[in-house]
């Protein structure tokens, strides 16, 4: 019984110790929702079941399990394809100082297999996620197991075994939550020929039935419908056409679209319609710089800004402060703050000219002397709400 509450404690003790610098799982749920379309089958919230057990020369001495619930798996920043254990309520992570219990899911060749990994207890598991589930167990080393016990200040008894066993069951996003998203989500896009073209980012509107834009002339009580006319998924942009009679011209789009990279240290801003629910439906305006000319994992399609951005930013336009339409805003990092990435308008003019009718774009640049605010109300008229069904 003693060692039974020596080893609950120490492991009680280490989960409490990572409790700290936490988002809340609404920010979490608006940072994925954001990306959906670009997660791993891993990536998103889990409830993580660890038990374990010890055992000596196959009889069981003691056990106890440490549940974590709503645990957050992303993208890890040190290797491209692994993944880190991060808790939603405030596990902080640092590259430089790996704690005991950390682990890894490395992703492999194969769909939804993965290996797990625990570099403090040496142990790498072949694991697959099925039907939102992940359910597997191993045995520590001889060498593991005295560790264990002599930090804890328990001796090793000849034949001592531990075993752990995860039972992990994915929370968001599901099959469901993610079905839900798109039926029932919320973008921006802007307009890019004045014959009545808009574009916007293809995870807006991915498996969509039906599309409705509002906004038009700055009138949001009315809605017209929007069809698909191209994507690129690669590049997670896409191009609408309203189809509507009614609709005969956008008016003259005051901007164009720059077929240059622009350089770190530019400024830049932004315009969107986030979280309309509870922010409302007035255009919000972020700006900041231009960050890095590579986007998330060095994706050089795209830009990294410094301006915010949340769920229904995306397929905002960037502009930078002369007024050239200079991006398409897609994702933000999760783990970041003012980490927002951007694909860049060369990409959308490559869209744009293998539609398959030619279109007039924007030629006239009447931004450029402009101040700010001036720039705003000149471009918020042909900035739209996507809404998805």
């Amino acid at each position: 019984m003693k060692r039974l509450v020596i080893i609950s404690i120490f492991c009680f003790l280490m989960t409490a110790l990572f409790s700290q610098n936490s988002q809340t799982e609404t920010q979490v749920k608006d940072s994925l929702t954001l990306i959906l379309s670009k997660l791993d089958p891993i990536e998103g919230i889990w409830n993580i079941s660890i038990k374990t057990s010890l055992y000596n020369k196959g009889r069981k001495l003691s056990d106890f399990t440490t549940s974590v619930d709503k645990r957050q798996l992303g993208k890890d920043s040190i290797n491209e394809e692994g993944y880190w254990n991060k808790a939603i309520d405030g596990y902080k992570y640092k590259n430089e100082d790996l704690f005991a219990c950390q682990y890894y899911f490395v992703s492999t060749a194969e769909d939804n297999s993965y290996l797990f990994k625990n570099p403090f207890e040496d142990i790498t598991k072949n694991v697959t996620l099925s039907e939102g589930k992940i359910n597997f167990s191993y045995q520590l080393s001889t060498t593991t197991v005295k560790d264990i016990l002599a930090t804890i200040g328990a001796n090793y008894d000849l034949g001592d075994e531990i075993y752990r066993e995860f039972s992990m069951t994915k929370l968001f996003p599901t099959a469901t939550t993610t079905s839900t998203a798109i039926k029932a989500s919320k973008g921006t896009g802007f307009a890019i020929s004045s014959s009545g073209y808009i574009a916007t980012c293809n995870h807006v509107i991915a498996g969509a039935t039906s599309i409705k834009v509002r906004g038009i002339g700055g009138d949001f009580n009315k809605s017209f419908t929007a069809k698909v006319i191209s994507t690129d998924a690669n590049n997670d942009l896409a191009i609408l056409k309203i189809d509507d009679i009614k609709i005969t011209t956008l008016g003259v789009i005051p901007y164009t679209i720059s077929s240059t990279t622009k350089d770190v240290g530019t400024s830049i801003f932004t315009l969107g319609y986030p979280l309309t629910a509870t922010m409302g439906e007035e255009i919000k305006l972020t700006d900041g710089l231009i960050s890095a000319k590579s986007g998330y994992i060095g994706d050089i399609t795209s830009y990294q800004i410094s301006a915010a951005a949340q769920s229904g930013n995306s397929g905002g336009p960037l502009f930078d402060k002369s007024g050239n339409l200079i991006g398409v805003v897609n994702a933000k990092h999760v783990f970041a703050e003012n980490a927002t990435y951007a694909v860049k308008s060369t990409y959308l003019k490559i869209l744009i000219e293998a539609l398959p009718t030619a279109i007039t774009t924007p030629t006239v640049k009447s931004l450029t002397a402009k101040v700010l605010t001036e720039q705003v109300k000149s471009i918020k008229n042909f900035v739209y709400i996507i809404e998805v069904n």
